[in-house]
């Protein structure tokens, strides 16, 4: 690969710099604890063709760090997954990257036409008319973990609100039970290695044992609900019929699981996240409080400011001109979701938090004051499923605790190390834990 070496203006790094930079970022524990300063070198230093924030890289073919950049990638009719015969770089770790071979492939790793019948057949339940109308029986789920929490006068918001939360919202949609599968929580945790740039070889035998025991707890619960359907998801999937078109049982079981292991991961993060924010600037906490009209915006802004999804990637699926340049089927592209979404040419003062920053305009709206919505949700056919339904989550979680407490504060004192850190991988992005103290209203 050709080395390229810029001089002019402000990028100085060389494609093996931006390499080095990235790769340190992610595979180091100082890298992933921030991550944006690197992310801040990428967008400004590494350059390729005379654009900043983008370069040739060894783990593919471009390396993208800006926001339109990474838009474009992200929505491009040409560009999706990597199909079984394409020739993969070794991951940023240096493993080969995983793939899904034995049987059926979760929608998350097709591209259409297949990506597209799966997807049609799950989406009805995610449109955002069928998440508010679920407004009223996700703030019941809420209402005895909020609860709980306010009894004991806080706790660990991740352990105990921000995972429990989403995931008896997402059981009671899938129609999962919610009492006695505890055991499948930190399984699906393990699982997430296959697609976290971070796993080495130990959380990829982890995520392939946790793998075999997620399809047999959901290829169970399949056969149990043919034989006593409800009128959850999981039984509205397997007796849908468009077209003359069902999922196979392999299709129900891993996109099932998919559907329950998104359901709570990323929403998780967007709460704790998103608390840590809030906690880091009480003004705007404070400011929250006052306006509960802010809530949509809050959201949207604390997708931008700490993504619980930082990475993705996309392979062009037939020759392609894209980037100034013809690319042929095949070459893949790391898009950096986090950089983009600090990319100063689009949102002003980026590393500024500030909850009314949506607020002008629905984000991805079309309004002279709208802001462009931040890239955390990915784009195009890819766009997160749940992504109505996880702000929707949020804005319901934040108005509660805002209206449940009359004072939070972090818990230092119950932090190990006496400072709140994240998790050992990069591509999700969420807190271990959250201690706080609560005083109820």
């Amino acid at each position: 690969m050709p080395e390229h070496t810029v001089t002019s203006g402000s990028a100085t790094l060389s494609d093996a710099e931006a390499d080095a930079l990235l790769a340190s970022t992610i595979l180091t524990d100082v890298g992933r604890q921030d991550p944006y300063p690197a992310y801040a070198r990428l967008r400004t230093e590494a350059s390729t063709d005379g654009a900043a924030g983008r370069w040739h890289t060894a783990f593919g073919d471009l390396a993208l760090a800006g926001y339109h950049d990474c838009l474009e990638a992200l929505r491009h009719p040409r560009l999706g997954r990597p199909e079984p015969d394409m020739a993969m770089a070794d991951s940023v770790g240096g493993r080969s990257r995983v793939r899904s071979d034995d049987g059926a492939a979760s929608m998350l790793l097709l591209n259409p036409p297949d990506h597209t019948r799966i997807r049609g057949l799950v989406s009805r339940a995610f449109t955002p008319r069928r998440v508010e109308e679920l407004r009223p029986q996700i703030q019941a789920l809420l209402a005895p973990v909020l609860a709980r929490f306010a009894d004991q006068q806080g706790g660990d918001v991740m352990a105990e609100l921000a995972i429990p939360f989403p995931v008896a919202v997402i059981s009671e949609l899938l129609g999962v039970p919610r009492d006695g599968n505890e055991h499948i929580r930190p399984l699906v945790r393990d699982i997430t290695a296959f697609i976290d740039a971070a796993a080495d070889d130990v959380a990829i035998e982890r995520a392939t044992v946790a793998g075999v025991a997620l399809r047999d707890y959901f290829g169970a619960l399949i056969d149990e609900k043919r034989s006593r359907p409800d009128d959850r998801l999981l039984s509205a999937l397997i007796d849908v019929e468009e077209a003359g078109d069902r999922l196979s049982t392999d299709e129900l079981i891993v996109n099932t699981l998919l559907l329950y292991a998104a359901g709570f991961e990323t929403t998780s993060n967007l709460i704790g996240n998103g608390l840590r924010l809030l906690l880091q600037h009480p003004d705007e906490m404070a400011r929250l409080q006052a306006d509960r009209s802010l809530l949509p915006s809050a959201m949207w802004e604390i997708l931008r400011a700490d993504s619980p999804v930082q990475l993705n990637n996309r392979v062009t699926l037939t020759d392609v001109e894209l980037f100034g340049r013809r690319w042929p089927r095949g070459a893949s592209f790391i898009v950096l979701q986090g950089a983009a979404n600090l990319d100063p040419n689009v949102y002003p003062d980026p590393s500024r938090f500030d909850v009314a920053r949506f607020a002008g305009g629905a984000a991805g709206g079309t309004g002279s004051d709208a802001v462009p919505p931040p890239l955390s949700f990915g784009w195009g056919a890819h766009h997160c499923l749940g992504a109505h339904l996880a702000r929707a989550e949020g804005e319901i979680a934040f108005g509660a605790i805002l209206d449940a407490f009359d004072r939070i504060e972090l818990d230092v004192s119950a932090l190990p190390e006496g400072e709140l850190r994240y998790r050992p991988s990069f591509t999700l992005r969420g807190l271990e834990s959250l201690p706080v103290t609560v005083t109820p209203r």
